[in-house]
């Protein structure tokens, strides 16, 4: 072995050590805060374009939330849309911001929910204190302004909830998104509200308080506008917080090939990111010490992390089958084995305590499908990096059209909560 390659190894090794130490904060259960009385009054922006098979399962859900109707209105902003996605909503009882992109405009959700900001103006801050975000193809569960109210009750100015599945069973691609998103809401978000860390927006069910949005603005025009915006609010000072309790519940893509354009299009919005704020992120952590900015430099440069680390395990297992005398000298066979026990524990716990998944093959499975899943992504995030300036919005179709109470199972509580106040 090179001196390089050990350096290389070294690297990798702190790199994953800190991710390690993070995760192990979210062992715990999460805490409760105390219901305080209705107070907030949230507006909701559901961006939509040609959702008429499942935006009004969605309005329907909102409507019935446990939370005051007086305190609360639902905007669908029909952007671009050819089909019934706006008459859907109003005959589901939601209100519809209509938008038509000018010619030579870039069109996309984050253009969408600038958009219907500038529509509602002043007259935002005047009405709400609040403002959530939820996809057109989502379900929420009923405490979710409940939660929120008692959040931002609490001083909180950006909540992100509880990321679930409405399909985790339909096939291996649904599994493993599903797995995937359920490790990182307890080892990643749970894990650094712990550690008093910023965590970050997943693209649907954040809320954020409305007078810091209209102090930082919507000008988030990145693929992953979510991340963009999590990155302004920190350079800003602001943190988003966790809340494990609350849930929304968003449609996986079935097709290997349609999860393959929705993740070339988190990549590239990835490194667009990394590339634009990286900078300005390790220079506030050096010059004012501030880890929380550190720690979202080194969140921005994960897919590196990743693609290199999936190198090396696969430049490892070769050396295994072609020496493994010499494999077993850098790593020992018990290494391994406490690997595969670490990994199997790390992807069954979440879906045990938050899942209330009781299968053991159904968890060896996702284990398998996380895993394939997760090397999948090398070329996409490699890919990526070279076309990160193409910002063309590819959609994910969405045709699961479900209510609420279909998710209220035993490993859904969180979507229950009895009648409306």
């Amino acid at each position: 072995m090179t001196l390089g390659f050990i350096i290389f190894q070294l690297l990798l090794l702190v790199f994953w050590g800190y991710w390690l130490f993070i995760s192990l904060f979210g062992i715990w259960k999460p805490r409760l805060l105390k219901n305080q009385k209705a107070k907030m009054r949230f507006a909701i922006l559901v961006p939509a374009h040609n959702e008429e098979k499942v935006v009004g399962s969605l309005v329907e859900n909102l409507l019935n939330l446990k939370y005051p109707d007086e305190r609360y209105d639902i905007f669908v902003i029909a952007d671009n849309c050819t089909d019934k996605t706006a008459e859907v909503t109003r005959r589901f009882g939601g209100k519809v911001i209509e938008h038509t992109s000018p010619l030579g405009e870039p069109k996309g959700k984050p253009h969408a929910i600038r958009y219907a900001l500038e529509q509602l103006g002043d007259n935002l801050r005047k009405n709400y204190d609040c403002v959530a975000i939820f996809d057109a193809d989502n379900l929420v569960s009923l405490n979710y302004l409940t939660e929120m109210n008692n959040h931002f009750l609490k001083g909180d100015k950006i909540v992100q909830c509880f990321l679930d599945s409405k399909n985790p069973d339909d096939n291996w691609v649904t599994l493993s998104y599903s797995t995937s998103f359920y490790y990182s809401n307890r080892f990643f978000q749970l894990a650094k509200t712990r550690l008093g860390l910023s965590n970050f927006i997943g693209g649907t069910g954040f809320c954020v308080d409305a007078n810091l949005l209209h102090e930082v603005g919507w000008t988030a025009r990145s693929l992953t506008e979510d991340l963009e915006f999590t990155i302004q609010s920190i350079l800003r000072g602001n943190t988003v917080k966790w809340c494990h309790n609350a849930r929304v519940f968003d449609e996986k893509p079935e097709s290997f090939i349609a999860s393959c354009i929705q993740r070339l299009r988190w990549a590239r919005g990835h490194w667009d990111v990394t590339f634009r704020y990286s900078y300005r992120l390790l220079k506030k952590a050096i010059l004012k010490c501030d880890l929380k900015s550190l720690d979202a430099f080194l969140y921005l440069i994960n897919p590196g992390k990743m693609v290199l680390g999936a190198l090396t395990s696969t430049i490892l297992l070769f050396n295994l089958i072609d020496n493994q005398d010499w494999i077993e000298s850098v790593v020992p066979w018990y290494i391994w084995i406490c690997f595969l026990i670490y990994y199997f524990v790390f992807i069954a716990y979440p879906m045990i305590t938050d899942i209330g998944e009781i299968s053991l093959i159904k968890i060896i499975k996702a284990c398998f499908y996380t895993s394939a899943m997760f090397y999948s992504n090398i070329p996409l995030y490699f890919w990526g990096f070279f076309t990160a300036s193409n910002k063309t919005w590819k959609r994910t179709a969405h045709s699961r059209n479900m209510a609420i109470d279909q998710m209220v199972t035993t490993k859904h509580q969180m979507a229950s909560g009895g009648e409306k106040r």
